[in-house]
């Protein structure tokens, strides 16, 4: 099997396994993920209680956990929602596993950060996301999602305040349209569940992923894109029959 073969079933299984319409949230104890910085937890935890944000739950998302090719090692989510319970906010700590790549991405000052995101679900069925993930923005999302991604690093404080800019001027512009409310865990994970299905419907759309995509994922070879891109469609054609 050619390398750019190889390259294209292992991205296509990837995105198979992680887009999926309902996830795998388990309970998660933070004390079996010292491999993360518990202390970004607890102490951005504390920034929004101080906001009136109250837990909900400490989670592993074992999709994405066990999807094939994954480099992450497992990662903790801390879920809170707002008072009022129109703003959903995840902390994680996202850590790449193999040592030789953690180095490699050192040196290139790469590596990710914690992140805060920030979620709101509305009663059009649209969301509003607001995160800095900053390298999340590589992967484009369906109409029906409208997020901004701030710069990795980025206070939660920022993060909050653009939040609550943008779904101000996003109710704005839905006379009628009003934020969903969340009270419960079970609730938060309702939501969750129809975001990743709007996802995983849009990957469907798009063939899995775009060559545009690939080019901005890419970090070495970038040269390679357009071959990998092309095995994909191949590989989708040839399972279509």
């Amino acid at each position: 099997m050619e390398p750019t073969q190889k390259a294209a079933l292992a991205i296509l299984a990837n995105i198979e396994a992680t887009y999926k319409p309902v996830h795998d949230y388990v309970a998660a104890d933070p004390q079996k993920f010292r491999h993360l910085d518990l202390q970004f937890y607890e102490r951005t935890a504390r920034l929004l209680s101080a906001k009136g944000f109250r837990h909900l739950a400490d989670l592993e998302d074992r999709t994405i956990t066990n999807a094939p090719g994954t480099v992450l090692m497992p990662v903790l989510i801390r879920a809170l929602v707002s008072k009022d319970g129109t703003i959903m906010s995840a902390l994680y700590h996202p850590r790449i596993g193999k040592l030789v790549l953690r180095i490699l991405l050192w040196v290139m000052r790469t590596l990710p950060k914690p992140v805060v995101d920030m979620e709101t679900e509305c009663s059009d069925g649209t969301f509003v996301v607001t995160s800095n993930a900053a390298s999340a923005a590589a992967i484009d999302l369906p109409a029906l999602i409208s997020a901004r991604y701030l710069a990795a690093g980025t206070s939660v404080h920022e993060v909050h305040q653009e939040h609550v800019a943008r779904l101000r001027a996003h109710l704005a512009e839905r006379p009628g349209v009003t934020p969903l409310v969340v009270g419960t865990h079970q609730e938060m994970l309702a939501s969750q569940h129809r975001m990743n299905a709007i996802k995983a419907a849009h990957r469907g759309e798009v063939g899995g992923i775009t060559r545009e995509e690939l080019d901005r994922l890419a970090k070495f070879g970038k040269g390679l894109v357009p071959a990998v891109h092309e095995e994909i469609r191949n590989e989708q054609l040839r399972r279509a029959g």
